[in-house]
């Protein structure tokens, strides 16, 4: 595919997107709530109260009155008068906006706001990233899209056993579902051929190995200094999600890592048949060196905006930085720090790898 038929199609993909976006978000179809519209232009918005806690955060009070046309369900064509009270921070409350469409609900012939209608952002979203994919992949972004919609099935069904068996069975569910994920990506995107077994090993591998090393630590201490407590929204045993989020936090890293390194071996054996267990091994030992460290920063950097917003409020609301540190940052380094081990010990698996299955000729 050349440059100017990628272009071609990514530009028709954006505009199709943004046609189906605008759809979307205007129709009433489809939801379970229903669906209004504010038909005011100007809506109504005045200060109620401020105020300031003992640390001297600030925050408004502010009342909206909206006025509401229902475009489905049962109550279709109806106009209400809404009350809507909300903070210009916005972390618990919502403000709303001159004719914007939202979800209702209705409790004893009650009307209420539930949210802002986001389903045509959602598509817009979607369709830009397909037409990104073919703007920059062509035929490949075909692969990429399948092996995403395969890991999101096998993802659904993941969660809906691990829902089933109340997190009891948390290495046997998540320990399969890192084997699904990775030979789902790299049969689809690589195919079935000798790479994609080398690098299938490599990932795995350095998943388990570093996983296994991390976990081994973590008994040996007691686990002590872990607050698993703060495992946010946790509705089973919060030490058992903590252990599943980092074990397929290090596949992500892990399989970026292998393929990279072992796309690169691979050739280098093509081009130099009778390279030396030596010189296959300086030269992935060279690749994980440059490889390493922008993918540590990478998680650092993830982590750090995760968390974020909950270490503003904690130290905001005068916690000292190690009790923020605990209960904000702590299982986020943790993770970090594991998955950082496991990019560094799959170099080594790599290159074990390639030499080991990859044939000399």
């Amino acid at each position: 595919m050349s440059k100017k038929q990628r272009l071609i199609i990514s530009v028709v993909i954006l505009l199709l997107g943004l046609f189906c976006s605008l759809w979307i978000y205007f129709s009433s179809k489809g939801l379970t709530h229903p669906v209004g519209r504010i038909i005011d232009t100007n809506i109504h918005d005045e200060l109620v109260n401020k105020v300031e806690d003992t640390y001297r955060n600030k925050d408004e009070v502010r009342h909206q009155i909206i006025h509401v046309k229902i475009l489905s369900g049962k109550h279709k064509g109806e106009t209400h008068t809404i009350s809507n009270y909300y903070s210009p921070s916005q972390v618990l409350t919502q403000k709303y906006h001159g004719q914007q469409m939202v979800i209702m609900s209705f409790v004893k012939n009650k009307p209420t706001i539930v949210s802002p209608k986001r389903d045509g952002i959602v598509v817009f979203a979607i369709f830009l990233m397909i037409s990104l994919l073919i703007l920059i992949t062509g035929f490949n972004s075909i692969s990429i899209l399948l092996s995403m919609i395969l890991n999101s099935v096998v993802f659904y069904f993941i969660i809906k056993f691990d829902i089933m068996e109340n997190g009891t069975q948390i290495f046997a569910i998540y320990g399969t579902a890192v084997v699904l994920f990775a030979f789902i990506s790299l049969i689809i995107v690589q195919g079935c051929n000798k790479k994609m077994l080398v690098t299938l090993a490599s990932t795995l591998l350095g998943v388990f190995i570093s996983f296994g090393m991390c976990y081994l630590l973590m008994r040996l201490t007691n686990e002590k200094g872990i607050k698993y407590e703060a495992v946010a929204y946790a509705t089973q045993d919060p030490r058992a999600l903590f252990l599943a989020q980092t074990l397929l936090g290090v596949l992500g890293a892990v399989m970026d890592e292998a393929t990279d390194i072992v796309t690169s071996l691979y050739a280098l054996c093509q081009h130099k048949p009778h390279i030396t267990f030596k010189e296959l091994f300086n030269s992935g030992r060279t690749l994980g060196q440059e490889i390493m460290g922008p993918l540590i920063n990478v998680l650092v950097l993830i982590f750090m905006a995760e968390s974020l917003p909950m270490a503003i409020l904690l130290l905001r609301d005068n916690n000292t930085l190690i009790y923020t540190c605990q209960f904000a940052l702590s299982l986020g380094i943790l993770q970090s720090l594991v998955s950082a081990i496991g990019i560094v010990v799959t170099v080594i698996f790599s290159a074990l790898c390639c030499y080991v299955f990859i044939p000399k000729h």
